[in-house]
């Protein structure tokens, strides 16, 4: 039976990755390797229900060679419910660049989207 499923994001710099998540939208970090320093592989990061594990490149394509492409080009968006997207789109405008503007869906979400410090985009809603 599954029970769950994580995102592992690649990305260049994971400290970077870890301020960017924690600053911007709250997260912390449950776990890095290694525990502290300047250089992490691997982090999870976590908020309320959702958590997220980043891993640095080229430590990520030692373990997968196959996804060697050259530059990290995301393929994929995130999706996030919250509790209130108008305040937290408030909150974030003019902090990050934004994909999307807050808008009303076609199936009825408020909703809007933004860039993380990778270049992904997270969407969103409520």
């Amino acid at each position: 039976m599954y029970e769950n499923i994580v995102v592992n994001i690649m990305v260049k710099n994971v400290k970077d990755t870890i301020k960017f998540y924690e600053e911007m939208l709250g997260f912390q970090k449950a776990l890095s390797v290694p525990e502290e320093g300047e250089v992490f592989n691997f982090a999870i990061l976590s908020k309320d229900k959702i958590s997220i594990m980043i891993q640095e490149q080229e430590n990520l394509l030692e373990e997968y060679p196959s996804l060697k492409t050259g530059d990290i080009i995301p393929t994929f968006t995130l999706f996030i419910t919250v509790d209130d997207v108008e305040k937290l789109y408030n909150e974030l405008k003019g902090k990050v660049e934004i994909a999307a503007e807050l808008h009303k869906t076609f199936y009825g979400r408020d909703e809007f989207a933004i860039f993380d410090n990778n270049g992904n985009i997270l969407t969103i809603a409520c």
